[in-house]
């Protein structure tokens, strides 16, 4: 059996492959594994303070702290929005003005799972935004000082059109001038404690636009966790598996197929003492060339010299079917025997006893047997 069917079975090892039950149940296993992982390790709801159902305190601040002479002019505070106009002024080095976030009673909020911030924002006359996180930290010494808790910032450039920011936690660090203000020294401190926020400040930034009506605008903050290099590595983690198998599975399948292919078929479903007239008996030569996918009843009439109608005959009389019937009698035992003695997967099989496809195996066999393939393998114990 070499030759047109191991061709055949080359040019369709991958759909073999995908059809292993064995195979497919360990890529789902790996996959469900994969999944539950990250569920358990990586993945973290994300956390979002507005809008949201819990209450949020908003402040509106200016550099009069600093001796500075910016305005709020007004401001608004609903469930789509904080904002609020303002005009910054001469006064302070560097005029400011912002909106402070904070849950009642400055409540903690444990933000350490989380990498990234997301805000929505839109503004007129702000050219750019920094950002505040402000977090509890047990290395400052001055507690009575108001600028007691960390402040770790980020430098942002923005448009006047309603934008949305995409922020990294790693872009935050802690400005020279919070420890000049508490009176520390930077090596007393490590990274900041994210399990203890407590506000987020929105300020103009390092450019400002002195004497001119200007507007902040915010219409979401939240905090999430990006896990696109945690899911690209568990993507190509599942793909070595996938192609790992694939290739031992290939490499089975040549294995499989050279003994395959030098099995001397045994079965012989009818034993007949009687020749054709020409002394060639035409059963012989069906039982020893069922496996070719050719076969058919000119072939038998051309290779043994009996004509068709007398084999139809000589068929319907003995075996009380038809010659097609008879023929896949052959293979579907044929078949039997290899889904309980070897270790050919259902695809190869099928092309091995002289079927054309996989799908024609499957419903003769059924149609014979009451069962399909897979069915009578697992009940002969495979």
């Amino acid at each position: 059996m070499k030759g047109p069917i191991s061709q055949v079975i080359n040019t369709r090892v991958f759909r073999n492959f995908i059809r292993n039950r064995k195979y497919i149940r360990l890529i789902l296993s790996s996959i469900a594994l994969l999944t539950m992982s990250y569920f358990a390790f990586f993945h973290k709801e994300e956390l979002t303070l507005f809008p949201s159902a819990q209450k949020l305190n908003a402040n509106f601040y200016t550099d009069k702290n600093d001796n500075g002479q910016s305005l709020v002019i007004s401001s608004i505070h609903n469930d789509s929005v904080i904002g609020f106009r303002f005009i910054l002024k001469k006064g302070f080095v560097l005029p400011y003005a912002g909106i402070n976030l904070a849950r009642p009673e400055y409540q903690v909020l444990d933000v350490s799972e989380y990498n990234r911030l997301e805000v929505e924002v839109s503004s007129k006359n702000v050219s750019d935004l920094l950002i505040y996180l402000v977090t509890k930290d047990k290395n400052v010494k001055d507690t009575s000082n108001r600028l007691r808790d960390r402040h770790s910032s980020t430098n942002i450039e923005i448009t006047k059109k309603r934008q949305t920011l995409l922020l990294k936690f790693k872009e935050f660090s802690t400005p020279d001038w919070w420890f000049t203000a508490i009176g520390q020294p930077k090596s007393d401190f490590s990274d900041p404690e994210w399990n203890r926020m407590n506000q987020l400040s929105f300020s103009t930034g390092l450019n400002p636009k002195l004497d001119m009506k200007s507007l902040l605008e915010l219409y979401k903050v939240r905090f999430y966790r990006d896990n696109t290099i945690v899911m690209l590595i568990m993507v190509l983690f599942e793909v070595f598996i996938i192609a790992g198998l694939f290739i031992r599975f290939y490499f089975k399948s040549k294995t499989d197929g050279k003994k395959a292919f030098s099995v001397d078929v045994r079965y012989k479903p009818l034993e007949t003492s009687e020749k054709s007239d020409t002394g060639f008996n035409f059963l012989d030569f069906i039982n020893e060339n069922f496996n070719n996918a050719e076969l058919d009843l000119s072939l038998v009439s051309k290779e043994s010299g009996v004509n068709q109608r007398f084999i139809s005959e000589t068929i319907s009389e003995k075996f009380n079917c038809n010659f097609k019937t008879y023929v896949n009698q052959i293979r579907i035992n044929e078949a039997k025997r290899l889904l309980k003695e070897s270790d050919f997967n259902i695809g190869e099989i099928a092309y091995a006893v002289g079927f054309s496809s996989p799908g024609s195996f499957n419903r003769v066999f059924k149609s014979m047997t009451g069962k399909t393939p897979s069915e009578f393998q697992e009940g002969s114990g495979q």
